[in-house]
């Protein structure tokens, strides 16, 4: 085998590994133009993930248009101040990674459950979401106190029971997304839920 031989073969995985290196790493800074193109991606990804599960909470809850809008707003301003926060990363607080902190779909059923648990006995639209609303400033705080110990859970918390509790997520919300389908709860209490109109209209859009 030649030597020139040697040095193509070896110079073939220097080339692999150079055309796979990162075009922009971690403490990098991209050109404006570059830049702009990337927070309008990221601005138009995170933006309907942040509002809807707002949204499908409040219409599932009846809430009136103007509490909606507020809880889609302070859902936006939250994930503002969180991303912040993850991204600039003050001391322990923070990743210092473009990580993106917003509304989570996990939560939704729950709310759901509960707010209607509450209305149907008897509270009005205030005390449910204050009760909503005490619950989750509880179950937030008691998420951060765990995050600090989490990793000592990989042991139990494995891929195969990750992927059972994203599944059982899912199915939770398949319901949430049939009851849109078909027009939504507000459908529920005209009887037009379910008509062909809503249904094709929907699922086109």
């Amino acid at each position: 085998m030649s030597v020139s031989t040697l040095e193509s073969e070896n110079a073939q995985p220097v080339a692999q590994t150079q055309n796979s290196e990162l075009i922009y790493r971690l403490e990098d800074r991209p050109p404006l133009p570059q830049t702009l193109f990337a927070a309008c991606q990221h601005l138009l990804a995170m933006f309907v993930a942040v509002i809807t599960p707002a949204l499908l909470i409040c219409q599932a809850l009846g809430l009136p248009a103007q509490d909606t809008q507020h809880i889609i707003s302070m859902s936006l301003f939250a994930s503002g101040v969180a991303s912040i926060i993850q991204i600039k990363a003050w001391g322990p607080v923070g990743s210092g990674l473009l990580s993106i902190q917003g509304t989570s779909f996990n939560f939704v059923a729950p709310l759901i459950m509960g707010g209607t648990a509450l209305k149907t006995g008897g509270a009005d639209v205030p005390t449910m979401m204050a009760a909503l609303f005490g619950t989750l400033m509880l179950a937030s705080c008691t998420e951060m106190v765990i995050s600090r110990v989490l990793h000592l859970a990989r042991r139990i918390i494995t891929p195969l029971v990750s992927g059972v509790v994203v599944m059982i997520i899912g199915l939770s919300l398949i319901q949430v997304g049939l009851t849109s389908i078909g027009g939504g709860y507000a459908a529920m209490s005209d009887n037009t839920f379910g008509a062909p109109k809503i249904c094709c209209w929907r699922a086109w859009s």
